[in-house]
């Protein structure tokens, strides 16, 4: 008889992972698209991901505050420091 524990799926996982591939999927999509455009202004990619950054950082302390911003920056930091 097959355990029954396995067939079950754990609806949290699901949904966080379900939305986790969909985050991964825009994330990607922002990629190309900024890409692209570098490409096509002949701007380097570097110049326009650090605006962005920079840009996406700004939102976060106008909308969060300066203490999450900091936080979400210094998470990212770590997360390149190894």
């Amino acid at each position: 008889m097959q355990d029954t524990k396995e067939n079950v799926i754990n609806l949290e996982q699901y949904q966080k992972a379900t939305q986790q591939a969909l985050v991964d999927d825009i994330s990607a999509q922002a990629f190309v698209f900024l890409r692209e455009q570098a490409q096509e202004n002949a701007i380097p990619m570097k110049s326009v991901l650090l605006e962005h950054l920079l840009g996406i950082a700004l939102v976060i302390k106008a909308v969060e505050g300066h203490e999450e911003s900091a936080r979400i920056l210094r998470e990212l930091a770590e997360q390149i420091n190894g």
